[in-house]
């Protein structure tokens, strides 16, 4: 059976205007619904959801410091049937006879 899922790495050393560029670059795509991610090896294109999970995590000590972006979505259409919405109503229980 063939895998779907689709994989993309890359890392590399870049000054502070590169990753401002970056940064950008992931801003407008996200605003437009593509990011398109290549270098000479791979591509990939991305389609964020209306509605994504943010996580950031931060960490700084004396030899260096580090800063995670993770952004997390559906890939399923957003008015499909598992976003109907859900009720729940309580009834009053019957009496037993």
């Amino acid at each position: 059976m063939a895998k779907n899922n689709q994989y993309f790495e890359h890392e590399s050393l870049q000054d502070k205007d590169a990753i401002i560029s970056y940064l950008k670059a992931l801003t407008e795509g996200i605003e437009k619904g593509e990011i398109l991610l290549s270098d000479e090896e791979e591509t990939l294109l991305l389609k964020p959801g209306k509605i994504s999970l943010l996580r950031i995590k931060a960490t700084n000590s004396k030899k260096n410091s580090e800063l995670r972006l993770r952004l997390s979505w559906s890939n399923y259409e957003a008015d499909s049937d598992k976003n109907a919405p859900l009720f729940i109503k309580a009834k009053k229980a019957s009496k037993s006879k």
